[in-house]
């Protein structure tokens, strides 16, 4: 590549054609910052594109800041998670400058979103930033402060499964002016570092931060999402830095009615001046957004169907001598329920996820009843038969059989002749005196 003598005299641009640490080809400035230059590159040993992070020669006067860059670039570079910017090497150049490398992320920063497709719908504003607070969850855990949070640092773009995919960009690289060697977690005394219409008001005063830092920088993201303006704004970055420790912020529905109330109450308590009043970590954050959203999925249900906004409880149902079904997985973890008439008039079982994803697991059928419950007082006749009939009529066939056996035998004494004399056997001959008594029987009979 041959330069021109303006590219010459740009340091920044006479950088590229050079490859750095051996690997990294630069191919083209991206950007460039308050920190460093960023460029496009090839990766020789892979052949695929990432980017290049120099840092500015100007900062090297820090003695401590390659030891800070070290520690905090290795931070980051434990982040293992899909929103968050995978850092590929870090070090330093024979001249003395330090690098980064780091994927490359296609599509548009946020701020280039909100500007061409404002305003976003709440389902969209939902799936943007709940993203971003998973990135958060994740460096937060491996105690890194992002510090520099803003829509330019949020990268938007779409994937083969996925529309507005979120990387967050510049894990641990905004805050090397401002960390100390002994914690990750701590400010270095006197030095404030960041965009201010993005500051925290402790971040601001310089004071210690935590995990709700960020978390308030979320606030305003979310609040421009919301109105398509800051909350704050000034003529000077100490005139906006005093605002955020001040003045309250103006409500998301008195600048944009159409803003959902959720949504404006949750960015709100994101914008809370005290950290002990904001959400407590990043992962709240994303619930109540996931809260929100199977909500105005429901009502947007409920709306298509021209259904009223209510649902009945299982008090309600036991009031009213309902039995209700034993509920499914689903309702258990619904958070938010409807109903739904059925096609036959009876009421179907309550559950937002019947409204997502129509019914994934059947609700098991109603058990019949033996006989319908009477509203009336009026007695109902039981049926003939049962245990004891069954009883009766065994007592009257067993007294029938012992009459029948009985009339067989008397029918039989009655109508029996004693045989002639000639035929008595010879048994008989021999006891005279019991064919005495059987003559008289016969007699008497």
């Amino acid at each position: 590549m041959v330069l021109n003598t303006t590219e010459l005299n740009n340091p920044d641009l006479a950088m590229i054609g050079k490859v750095v640490a051996n690997n990294f080809l630069l191919q083209a400035v991206v950007g460039t910052g308050a920190m460093g230059t960023i460029y496009r590159a090839e990766q020789k040993s892979l052949g695929k594109t990432v980017v290049i992070k120099l840092i500015h020669k100007d900062m090297l006067d820090d003695s401590t800041l390659a030891l800070r860059f070290h520690r905090e670039a290795r931070a980051a570079s434990r982040l293992n998670h899909p929103n968050c910017i995978q850092i590929i090497d870090f070090g330093e150049m024979k001249d003395g400058r330090l690098y980064i490398a780091m994927e490359h992320v296609s599509g548009q920063d946020l701020a280039r979103v909100l500007y061409e497709d404002y305003p976003l719908p709440p389902g969209r504003i939902i799936h943007i930033i709940r993203q971003v607070c998973m990135a958060l969850d994740e460096a937060h855990a491996n105690e890194v402060l992002h510090r520099d949070l803003k829509p330019e640092n949020i990268m938007v773009g779409d994937r083969r499964n996925m529309k507005d995919f979120v990387k967050v960009l510049d894990f641990g690289i905004a805050k090397l002016m401002d960390s100390q060697q002994g914690s990750n977690l701590q400010t270095l005394s006197g030095t404030v570092c960041g965009t201010p219409e993005y500051m925290s008001p402790e971040q601001a005063r310089g004071d210690d931060m935590d995990a709700r830092s960020d978390l308030y920088s979320v606030g305003v993201m979310l609040y421009q999402l919301l109105t398509n303006r800051i909350p704050f704004s000034g003529d000077n970055a100490l005139t906006v830095m005093t605002k955020h420790l001040t003045e309250p912020p103006t409500d998301p529905s008195e600048i944009f009615p159409e803003a959902h109330p959720a949504l404006s109450a949750l960015t709100l308590q994101l914008l809370s001046k005290q950290p002990e009043h904001r959400p407590p970590n990043a992962l709240e954050v994303a619930l109540e957004l996931d809260r929100i959203g199977r909500g105005i999925l429901a009502d947007e249900h409920r709306r298509q169907q021209g259904e009223p906004h209510t649902v009945e409880t299982p008090k309600a149902r036991a009031s009213r001598g309902a039995v209700a079904p034993r509920p499914t997985r689903q309702e258990l973890s619904a958070s938010t329920a409807s109903v739904r008439p059925s096609s036959n008039g009876d009421r179907a079982r309550p559950g937002v996820q019947e409204v997502l994803t129509q019914d994934l697991e059947p609700a098991p059928a109603p058990t019949p009843r033996s006989r319908p419950i009477s509203t009336s007082f009026t007695r109902q006749p039981e049926p003939v038969g049962g245990s004891k009939a069954a009883l009766w009529l065994l007592i009257v066939l067993a007294a029938g059989a012992v009459i029948l056996v009985a009339s067989i035998f008397m029918g039989a004494d009655k109508g029996a002749e004693p045989p002639p004399p000639e035929e008595r056997s010879a048994l008989d001959q021999l006891h005279p005196e019991k064919l005495t008594a059987d003559e008289d029987l016969i007699a008497v009979g």
